[in-house]
């Protein structure tokens, strides 16, 4: 059986951008509407290669969508938090986690399966670590009065650009098959490092603000 050429093949629609062809534009060496090739053996898309563009679209379809509805609903919580004070900061690490549960499982979901495995852990770790050093001292700020507002608001967009941009990023080096970078690496071990030297700080202090409090209480104690 004859293989007939790719242009005779060819859907009705650009096979990049998926944009509708009318018949003299599928003859037409290029697509009118994003300019990439269309005929020709070396112009037909990888169906991997679409896989990777259309995971792109839909995550930048989904960003917009979070920030359009979020945007709104972050500024009524943080009026609301405004007026509970110091039990508004008890509700930053809630809020925290669960923007950072949403954004994982709705909008870079898709995107870390095509990941390797080393990609993966230092997208899962940047936004760990970003939602650490930034949403929980952001979110608590909502407790204060007015300025909680742009507070909240400000850390929602932050946190949710930083996650979408890292891991589209990630994705795109993915494919085209580009390895880690130096300064990934280095800022991933710098922010694991004060991470671990703050947390055990704490625990230090609090160890000796106890033992302190009960040296305290012991020699104030009547014989």
């Amino acid at each position: 059986m004859a293989i007939l050429p790719y242009t005779h093949i060819m859907p009705h629609r650009c096979p990049w951008c998926l944009e509708p062809l009318s018949l003299s534009e599928r003859r037409s060496a290029s697509c009118p509407h994003c300019d990439r090739p269309l005929g020709g053996p070396a112009g037909e898309p990888r169906e991997l290669d679409l896989r990777y563009e259309r995971i792109e679209a839909r995550q930048r379809t989904r960003v917009q969508e979070v920030l359009q509805w979020g945007i709104p609903a972050i500024a009524v919580l943080a009026i609301v938090v405004s007026l509970l004070h110091v039990g508004g900061v008890l509700i930053a690490p809630v809020v925290t986690l669960v923007h950072l549960v949403f954004l994982r499982v709705y909008v870079v979901r898709e995107a870390r399966r095509y990941l390797g495995p080393t990609r993966r852990l230092f997208t899962r770790w940047a936004a760990r670590f970003a939602f650490l050093w930034l949403g929980l001292p952001g979110y608590a700020a909502m407790a204060v009065p007015v300025a909680g507002i742009v507070s909240g608001v400000v850390t929602f967009v932050v946190l949710t650009e930083i996650v979408h941009v890292y891991t589209a990023w990630s994705l795109a080096r993915e494919h085209s098959k580009q390895s880690l970078m130096a300064w990934e690496t280095v800022a991933m071990a710098t922010l694991a490092t004060i991470t671990l030297v703050v947390i055990f700080s704490i625990v230090i202090g609090g160890v000796v603000l106890g033992w302190s409090v009960i040296s305290l209480v012991d020699w104030l104690r009547p014989e």
